[in-house]
C-alpha cells in the first residue's frame, strides 16, 4: 500500500486499502472484540481514472504482470462497490451486529446486517460468524463471493 501511494500519482489513485470486519473470539476466559481482513491477500485501489492507473501501474511491469497472470486485478462492478460501501462505509470496516432467531428466520436487530438477512448463508453461533454471499451477478473471482461478518444471535426461539 505505501509502495502504490508514493509511485502512484493522487489523479491516478484515489484511495488505496482493504476491507475489515469485526468479530469475536474467546481466550483467557473472556471474549474479546478482534478486526480481521475480510479478504486476506487482496487491497482494493479506487480511482476514477482507471486507465490512467493501469498505465502508471503499468512501469512497475513486473509488478504488475505478476497479478495480470494470476488474474488479481479484478475491477469491481458498481453494484459491487455499492454494496461494499453501504455495508462498511467510508470506514472499510464491517461492525458486528447482533440479531435473534425466531421459527428458523435470522432477524438482524442492529448493525450493518440489519435488513440484509437474505444473504446470509449459514450462522456459526459458537464462533458468532455468519458467512454471506455476495448480492447480484458478481464478477469477482470465486473466492471473493463469499465473506463473514461478526452476527453475535442473543436469542433463539
Amino acid at each position: 500500500m505505501r509502495s502504490c501511494r508514493q509511485h502512484v500519482s493522487g489523479k491516478a489513485l484515489k484511495d488505496i486499502f482493504f476491507l475489515t470486519y469485526d468479530r469475536m473470539r474467546r481466550y483467557e476466559g473472556a471474549w474479546h472484540l478482534e478486526q480481521q481482513p475480510m479478504f486476506p491477500h487482496y487491497l482494493f485501489l479506487e480511482s476514477e481514472h482507471g486507465e490512467q492507473l493501469l498505465e502508471e501501474l503499468a512501469e512497475y511491469e513486473d509488478f504488475v504482470r505478476v497479478f495480470r497472470e494470476k488474474n488479481y486485478l479484478i475491477p469491481v462492478h458498481r453494484e459491487e462497490e455499492q454494496f461494499f460501501r453501504g455495508i462498511c462505509g467510508s470506514s472499510h470496516h464491517l461492525s458486528m451486529s447482533r440479531g435473534y432467531i425466531r421459527n428458523g428466520q435470522t432477524c438482524v436487530t442492529e448493525g450493518p446486517l440489519r435488513g440484509r438477512e437474505g444473504l446470509i448463508r449459514k450462522i456459526d453461533r459458537h464462533k458468532r460468524l455468519a458467512r454471506l454471499s455476495l448480492p447480484g451477478g458478481s464478477g469477482l473471482k470465486e473466492e471473493l463471493r463469499e465473506m463473514y461478518a461478526g452476527l453475535e444471535i442473543v436469542a433463539k426461539s
